[in-house]
């Protein structure tokens, strides 16, 4: 008897190591079209994401951030805003409603286009029907950028669910000039008006 309980206990602890997404086998980016490896990795992420997922929060409204340099917490690059753009297109696909607060409401109709989106916070809507957040942080490592996800409930604070992956160096080639922040002229989003000289209070509301 008590060699069945010993191995029904070892059982199921590799079991539980198995389902670890840190350890587990995920595939190979290389399986991904050329030029799509960083997308393909963020599918993998959202994966991890769904897996301890509550069907409850499925119709609760979700928003996306950029992913930002862990070192400032502030700053992000053309990775951290591709990261927020693939999330926001990977949830989309898993049914997840997404709020992308970065819509002015209106068209800006210029000779150099038509335009709908804006990082400038005058153009955008000062409150939201938002609960939950998807954001993260990236930093470097010698082997590449590991990356960190997880939805937050704006309400509570609390993590409902995180995902983890590193972006192998060789798909990083050829953007070393864009690894830095992003460009002040662009624009920020801010969320504390201490943050930054005249900085602005976006409200997230549940």
């Amino acid at each position: 008897m008590n060699k069945l309980f010993t191995a029904l206990a070892l059982a199921l602890a590799l079991t539980s190591c198995g389902s670890d997404p840190i350890n587990r086998e995920q595939g190979d980016p290389r399986q991904a079209a050329a030029g799509m490896e960083l997308n393909w990795l963020v599918a993998r992420m959202t994966d991890q994401l769904m897996e301890r997922k509550s069907l409850t929060t499925l119709t609760e409204p979700i928003a996306v951030s950029s992913f930002v340099d862990l070192d400032t917490l502030q700053d992000t690059n053309w990775m951290g805003q591709q990261i927020e753009e693939s999330f926001i297109y990977e949830l989309n696909r898993r049914g997840e409603v997404v709020v992308d607060f970065k819509m002015t409401g209106s068209i800006k109709v210029t000779p150099q286009g038509d335009f709908v989106m804006s990082r400038n916070y005058r153009d955008l809507s000062p409150r939201l029907p938002i609960s939950r957040i998807l954001t993260g942080t990236f930093s470097r490592n010698g082997k590449g950028i590991l990356v960190n996800a997880r939805i937050i409930d704006l309400r509570t604070k609390m993590v409902e669910t995180t995902a983890q992956s590193l972006i192998p160096q060789q798909y990083l080639f050829g953007a070393n000039n864009s690894f830095g922040r992003a460009s002040i002229n662009r624009g920020y989003l801010m969320r504390d008006s201490q943050a930054r000289p005249g900085g602005h209070l976006v409200n997230l509301t549940p």
